[in-house]
């Protein structure tokens, strides 16, 4: 379980006074994150139904790199956007410190996350055109931060992690490191803006048919929107053995373009998006299986994610091209 901070009864009633939110009734540290640590807190107010929140402690983001989230997030809710904004105390502040750690406290939302059997023509529809709102809500959006995944870190990283896999495939990741490299030496005329950066099908919160959030932007930064694209369309349109799912990803990509819509520069490069964008995640996983990051952790604490998944969804790329519909 991803709880790297544990917390007492104590500690949190002590945090979440400020915010008039009334009682703690419960809390729970939730599993399955990977950077930061969460818990579930339900509160009372007499007289009123219990409310559930998020509360989230930074295991690895500074203090001074948090505001730009919350802002960004209340940009997102001001423009329609279905992502939670934290909440800000009787004093108007957001961020605080909980036990040595940066803290935000979230409203809950309703539903969870998809299982992948889950995902078919009707849930690509509706985050397609998601994906496509956030993009064009973040072209308003003035402040600007670098990913910190981005490609100088890969091009640092992805020697370190070659050495830690076999030869094939230390080839088949250095040559698409290559690929990206050569692709941005042309300057391609791409949009760019505010990237989600991690939308996987475990970061939307689906509730009876309907979105009912998109969560964990802490990957957000202003990169190509392609590849925000590409990192999307990897995880929610794909077959078992990691190709391409021909259904959903027309019905994902159709839906995104009728509201942002795919300019020729972004046609020519897809396919070469898709390649960076499984790249870039297989090379995360690689980093932290292999104990190449310099993260602290609780040994078995930890969530070790399969980096093969990403090798295999590579590789397909690298063989099959794709082409925007």
């Amino acid at each position: 379980m991803a709880v790297y901070t544990h917390l007492t009864s104590a500690q949190i009633s002590a945090y979440i006074a400020p915010f008039a939110v009334g009682e703690l009734v419960d809390f729970k540290g939730i599993s399955g994150g990977i950077e930061n640590t969460n818990y579930f807190v339900t509160t009372h107010i007499a007289g009123q139904p219990e409310q559930d929140f998020v509360l989230t402690l930074f295991e690895d983001l500074g203090y001074d790199e948090i505001p730009y989230f919350v802002d960004l997030t209340e940009h997102f809710v001001s423009h329609n956007v279905t992502v939670p904004a934290p909440l800000r105390d009787t004093q108007g502040t957001a961020l605080t410190w909980l036990a040595g750690k940066p803290a935000l406290l979230f409203p809950r939302f309703a539903g969870d996350h998809l299982a992948r059997s889950e995902i078919g023509v009707a849930e690509c529809v509706i985050m397609g055109a998601e994906l496509a709102r956030l993009h064009v809500a973040g072209q308003s959006f003035t402040t600007d931060r670098h990913s910190h995944r981005g490609a100088s870190w890969w091009n640092q990283l992805g020697p370190r992690a070659a050495s830690c896999i076999d030869e094939e495939d230390a080839t088949m990741l250095m040559m698409a490191i290559g690929q990206y490299d050569a692709m941005q030496a042309q300057a391609p005329d791409l949009p760019m803006g505010v990237v989600h950066g991690d939308l996987f099908h475990d970061n939307a919160l689906f509730n009876h048919g309907q979105l009912s959030a998109t969560i964990d932007l802490y990957n957000a930064s202003n990169d190509y929107l392609l590849f925000d694209v590409a990192v999307t369309v990897n995880d929610w349109c794909i077959a078992p053995d990691g190709s391409i799912e021909p259904a959903l990803y027309d019905a994902f990509l159709s839906a995104y373009a009728q509201v942002r819509p795919f300019n020729d520069a972004e046609r020519q490069y897809w396919n070469a998006m898709l390649v960076a964008a499984a790249m870039r995640f297989w090379l995360s996983r690689l980093e932290t299986f292999h104990g190449l990051d310099t993260h602290q952790r609780e040994e078995g604490v930890t969530v070790l994610k399969d980096p093969d998944v990403f090798r295999d969804i590579l590789s397909h790329r690298m063989r099959q091209f794709q082409q925007l519909p």
